[in-house]
């Protein structure tokens, strides 16, 4: 038997078995664990700037009711609001809707909510809450989140990891983020002034209203702000 021969009995046995072959391909799937986070993240913000974060839930499943606490710096901001997220509020087959409880401490804000009636859960990815801040002084808050317990149509805890944020509140015109505006910041805008983005002496940093151009415009920022 030549090899011509060996070679075209290999290519039709190949052929005939591959319909077996295919059907017997096993699919993994990757599940991932549910995770709560702070969303965005990481954000800077101005002093006496308003800003909102969101606590999202990712990947969760049959989830009827949720606790947690969202703890942060209050030397630097200052929770003002707390609504209910859309998550479990617009998807929940109750009629009756969700009871949302939210509490403002000295240092953290504390929330609540549980789906009202006996029915089945949510599943998926959304919002379950959101805290608006104000930013009352320069410098960096943890958005801890913890003690946070999420809850099945079965009343059991769902296994799940949390995300914390952070907050960046800088002062307008505080070029180089040492907490205070001066000649030093005039100087940084001053030696990019005129330049473009994509320039070689074009320093984003100085471009401080962001519009691609270091000009007149950043420098009075830092002159308004100048202590």
């Amino acid at each position: 038997m030549n090899n011509k021969t060996i070679s075209g009995i290999i290519l039709v046995f190949i052929l005939i078995n591959i319909p077996t072959l295919t059907f017997n391909l096993v699919t993994v799937q990757a599940f991932s664990e549910p995770i709560i986070f702070v969303d965005p993240a990481a954000c800077i913000v101005d002093v006496d700037e308003t800003f909102t974060v969101n606590i999202n839930v990712e990947n969760v499943a049959d989830l009827i009711s949720y606790e947690s606490k969202l703890g942060f710096n209050k030397t630097i901001l200052e929770p003002i609001a707390v609504e209910e997220g859309s998550f479990i509020r617009e998807q929940t087959p109750s009629p009756l809707g969700t009871f949302f409880l939210s509490i403002i401490e000295d240092d953290f804000v504390h929330v609540a909510c549980v789906t009202l009636g006996n029915y089945s859960g949510v599943s998926g990815s959304g919002s379950l809450f959101n805290v608006t801040f104000n930013a009352t002084k320069t410098g960096t808050s943890n958005l801890h989140l913890y003690d946070s317990i999420l809850l099945d149509s079965s009343v059991t805890q769902i296994v799940h990891d949390p995300a914390d944020g952070e907050v960046l509140v800088t002062m307008p015109g505080d070029v180089n983020n040492d907490g205070v505006v001066n000649v030093l910041d005039l100087t940084i805008v001053s030696l990019s002034y005129g330049t473009f983005e994509g320039e070689p002496d074009y320093n984003p940093d100085a471009d401080i209203n962001e519009d691609g151009i270091v000009d007149m415009r950043d420098l009075a920022k830092v002159a308004r702000n100048l202590v």
